[in-house]
């Protein structure tokens, strides 16, 4: 089965009003979009669908993802959080499941928070059950992704610092858990774009105006191309 008949939902959890945890200013419903966007991202580069909960901060309640993503027929609910803690030593990253977890959930829970601990997290929380709505009413494997710690000054570095290593696992654990095989980006080639600014029919004119742009201090050259006359 092709990588195109399987679709994620990604919930980048709160948004709106509901900022999610918050710390010295940083917000949990930002940084789980900036992931979700990552990792919408990375998906369709495997060829995979992608449903997005929200794409910018807007309210959202958690009965209309489930329902969206039950309307949708996705495959599998992937929810992304930060904790946090009152204690800014709590640390680390972990993975939830439904409280009565299939064993689809469970193996995507531990494929995932397997790739995201080779990455590098402070400590490995590992899978964990909870009775959450999206855990609960999603008719497809779902899992809550905790990627540490919004309220410890690591684990937000961490996450800055490893944005697109972790969307990587994340999408690893994804491809590994649906049996699918993950085909390796090839690094982006170098490209230069080019942008004309003057064409001239006498050839004074068109150094007159390229010595005017150098001395602008922009890099400039000349090129002279022949084009059929009009009889």
């Amino acid at each position: 089965m092709s990588n195109t008949s399987k679709t994620i939902y990604l919930d980048a959890g709160h948004g709106g009003r509901d900022p999610g945890a918050v710390s010295a200013g940083r917000r949990e419903s930002d940084d789980n979009l900036r992931l979700a966007s990552v990792l919408r991202r990375d998906l369709q580069r495997q060829g995979l669908t992608v449903i997005m909960a929200r794409e910018s901060d807007v309210d959202m309640s958690l009965s209309s993802r489930t329902d969206q993503a039950n309307s949708a027929r996705a495959d599998l609910f992937i929810s992304l959080h930060r904790n946090a803690f009152t204690n800014s030593a709590a640390n680390g990253a972990e993975i939830w499941v439904f409280t009565r977890p299939t064993a689809a959930e469970t193996g995507l829970a531990c494929e995932i928070m397997e790739r995201l601990a080779e990455v590098g997290v402070q400590s490995n929380r590992g899978v964990k059950m909870g009775n959450f709505h999206v855990l609960r009413e999603s008719r497809m494997p779902a899992v809550l992704i905790e990627l540490g710690f919004i309220t410890n000054t690591r684990d937000n570095e961490l996450f800055d610092e490893n944005l697109n290593a972790y969307s990587s696992a994340i999408v690893r654990g994804i491809c590994a858990a649906l049996g699918l095989e993950y085909a390796e980006n090839e690094k982006p080639r170098d490209v230069m774009y080019r942008i004309q600014v003057g064409a001239f029919r006498v050839r004074e004119n068109a150094e007159n105006f390229l010595e005017t742009v150098r001395g602008m201090g922009l890099e400039a050259f000349m090129v002279a191309s022949e084009e059929p006359v009009n009889r």
